[in-house]
């Protein structure tokens, strides 16, 4: 049987780093004071509060958990996770449509999001091959393949489509890559092809940019197969984005786009969650205007305050200062994180600290970005603050694997 062995119940004491649990047990007493106030005119046992409270309970039983799962097991049947979520994923195409799109596998009355927690997956299945096929000067046609390989989970999220975690996917490769001892040049060369994609929508911009772009290419030390490959793929790159942008995104993720350049143009369409959120967090000041008095929340002109925009209700209610310490509070956990990678010498484990300690990371600076107008509107969670029974409990793995690491091999 494939799962045997997976556990190690020898060991029944459980060592707890409160470094990295502080911020998280914080993170989820502010995140249940911000449903309080939003669940506040729900009956209790019906409410998003009481549903979260739940949640949090099977988290903490899962984090304890993951505590006697074996990483060696994780490591040599990486691969065959990662495979099984492909196929998950792939399964999301034969179930209903749901609210526009093809999320979830429903088996009866029971919802499950292969996406929420092919996170830890994915993270996992890159480690692994990061870790076979580690790379400094290197960068043969296979490793180019490889790379390919990690393309396929986010492209199938996209098609769903669900563009924001796809786009959480996608930023999980590049802090992986880093560490793994991957030429830095190269990782800026991955990187272009969407600045390219960007540049294309404004022609000057666009000759300014190819122009760096070949320059770069012919200044770093490569064969001239190489650069003619990079500077094609970028060259392809932003002459396929108007065929893209017109044929493959959808109108809702074009409008996103769109309102996210200038949310004024259509206050009351396409731009009007950016504009409630802005006004939400402006109106908060520094202290806030006290829990349960926020008028942007309880008018309800804030949309889906529970979940994408419950930083904007924080805002407003408990102020800029509440702000800052989710912000403190994440890089106190990244410090940490970073600090205990350092100190491990298996590199299988080291890079998966990093990936799922990127997640986390991701998951807030991508949702703030979002909520304030720096990013386009995608969707995103908050980690351990939003609500969401799925999300919290893929978080809970991430982190009890994070205990589970530190504890192990340090």
């Amino acid at each position: 049987m494939m799962f045997k062995g997976l556990f190690d119940f020898k060991n029944y004491f459980i060592s707890i780093r409160w470094v990295i649990l502080i911020p998280i047990i914080i993170y989820l007493f502010i995140g249940m004071m911000a449903l309080s106030s939003t669940s506040s005119y729900e009956s209790f046992f019906s409410s998003t509060f009481y549903k979260q409270l739940l949640w949090i309970l099977i988290g903490i039983s899962t984090f304890f958990l993951v505590q006697y799962v074996r990483i060696q097991f994780i490591y040599d049947y990486a691969y065959v996770f990662y495979s099984l979520i492909l196929l998950l994923l792939f399964s999301t195409f034969l179930s209903p449509v749901i609210e526009g799109s093809q999320r979830w596998i429903v088996l009866g009355r029971i919802y499950f999001q292969p996406s929420e927690l092919g996170k830890i997956v994915y993270i996992i299945g890159l480690s692994r091959l990061f870790n076979d096929y580690r790379v400094k000067d290197k960068f043969s046609l296979f490793f180019i393949l490889l790379l390919l390989i990690t393309i396929v989970p986010p492209l199938i999220i996209f098609k769903q489509p669900d563009l924001g975690t796809a786009i959480i996917y996608l930023s999980l490769i590049l802090p992986i890559l880093y560490w793994s001892d991957f030429d830095k040049k190269l990782i800026l060369l991955m990187i272009f092809p969407f600045i390219s994609m960007i540049a294309s929508s404004n022609i000057i911009f666009y000759y300014i940019w190819m122009i760096f772009v070949l320059t770069f290419i012919f200044i770093i030390n490569k064969s001239i197969i190489f650069k003619i490959i990079h500077f094609s793929i970028n060259l392809i790159t932003s002459i396929v984005t108007p065929y893209v942008w017109t044929n493959i995104l959808q109108n809702h993720q074009r409008n996103r786009i769109t309102s996210f350049i200038d949310p004024f143009s259509d206050p009351t369409g396409n731009g009007y969650q950016v504009i409630q959120s802005m006004i939400s967090i402006g109106s908060g000041g520094f202290w806030g205007k006290g829990l349960g008095q926020g008028t942007q929340t309880h008018l309800k002109f804030l949309p889906v305050r529970d979940t994408d925009f419950i930083i904007s209700v924080i805002s407003e209610e408990m102020g800029f200062i509440t702000i800052s310490i989710i912000l403190f509070l994440l890089l106190w956990f990244v410090y940490w994180v970073l600090d205990f990678s350092q100190r491990i010498e298996n590199n299988f484990v080291s890079t998966l600290l990093i990936g799922l300690s990127s997640l986390i990371f991701m998951h807030i600076i991508i949702n703030m970005g979002m909520i304030s107008g720096l990013l386009p509107v995608t969707g995103l969670p908050v980690p351990f603050i939003s609500y969401g029974g799925s999300f919290l409990l893929t978080c809970s793995i991430g982190v009890g694997l994070i205990n589970n690491i530190i504890n192990n091999h340090i």
